[in-house]
């Protein structure tokens, strides 16, 4: 209705609110047949409606792996080994993409079945030397759709990754969580590496401090102990020392439990990690060291010309 246009009459009134009505009562189907379409697309039912409502999936925590690693009971939890802090550190971001983990240790399974929802388009590996009770393996055959268990003594000379079909630079993640004596830790390295893929993480767990050998103090305090093929990996590539022990909110309560042979301090203790991201790239040869010679002296300033290279 215009300014200057008369006034509907009485009857025309009527119709017009009708028809308003209809149009209000027609939109509010619409967004209901939209929500339930969408309601059972979720279901796995099918529609041709292209304006239907979005629901979003819930929403996922920063600290996933640390959720998953208590809900399972792993000794690899925020509040045991805090291994956690260093996972959700390295694989946060790339766990949608890694399509192989291997394990080894099965124990009773529940760091595998973490491994299982925290990497959902990966084929989990767990190598062990004894098979597990009969409860855990029943409780991983459930999860075989991507769960491969190895019952084998990779440590036997004789047995190579080549015999069990593991090819070459296949596997994006490598855990050994194994004996934890240094002795096994340097041959599950040496025979596993070479099947990490370029640009793939290596990680031994639970380097300690006594038992079959002092990783400890091999790994971090003389390796000159370790073997020469061992070396070679880790000064070839990109490796850290890890030491989840900082920070632990209850370390008095832990040292409690697990007991001295185990950890007996801040310092003596069998939470340290050797994490090795195998390089795309080999070093840069000869070695460059730059200390007491360049750096942070003005003669070793790299003067800029204005370029972005």
């Amino acid at each position: 209705m215009t300014l200057n246009s008369p006034p509907p009459e009485r009857g025309q009134l009527k119709i017009t609110n009708s028809i308003k009505l209809l149009f209000a009562l027609a939109c509010t189907a619409g967004v209901l047949i939209n929500y339930n379409n969408a309601i059972m697309e979720g279901a796995g039912a099918s529609t041709t409606s292209t304006n239907k409502l979005e629901i979003p999936p819930p929403k996922e925590s920063h600290n996933y792996i640390e959720e998953l690693m208590y809900k399972y009971k792993s000794d690899k939890s925020r509040d045991d080994h805090s291994y956690v802090k260093l996972y959700n550190m390295i694989f946060a971001n790339i766990r949608h993409s890694v399509t192989n983990i291997t394990e080894i240790g099965i124990s009773h399974g529940q760091s595998i079945q973490a491994w299982f929802r925290y990497f959902p388009h990966a084929e989990i590996h767990g190598f062990d030397k004894y098979p597990p009770k009969r409860v855990v393996q029943n409780n991983l055959d459930l999860l075989k759709e991507r769960v491969h268990t190895h019952i084998v003594d990779i440590l036997q000379q004789n047995i190579t990754m080549a015999d069990l079909g593991f090819i070459p630079e296949s596997m994006d993640i490598i855990i050994d969580d194994g004996p934890h004596s240094a002795s096994s830790q340097e041959t599950f390295l040496q025979k596993l590496f070479p099947c990490l893929k370029p640009g793939g993480y290596y990680i031994i767990e639970d380097i300690g401090i006594t038992g079959r050998g002092n990783g400890v103090s091999k790994f971090h305090d003389d390796p000159s102990k370790l073997q020469q093929a061992t070396r070679d990996i880790l000064e070839g590539h990109d490796t850290i020392w890890v030491d989840t022990a900082i920070g632990h909110r209850a370390w008095e309560e832990w040292l409690r439990r697990v007991g001295s042979k185990w950890a007996r301090d801040t310092t003596h203790h069998n939470s340290y990690m050797v994490v090795i991201q195998k390089r795309t790239d080999p070093l840069r040869e000869p070695y460059q060291m730059h200390y007491n010679d360049a750096a942070m002296r003005v003669e070793g300033v790299v003067v800029e010309d204005g370029s972005d290279t």
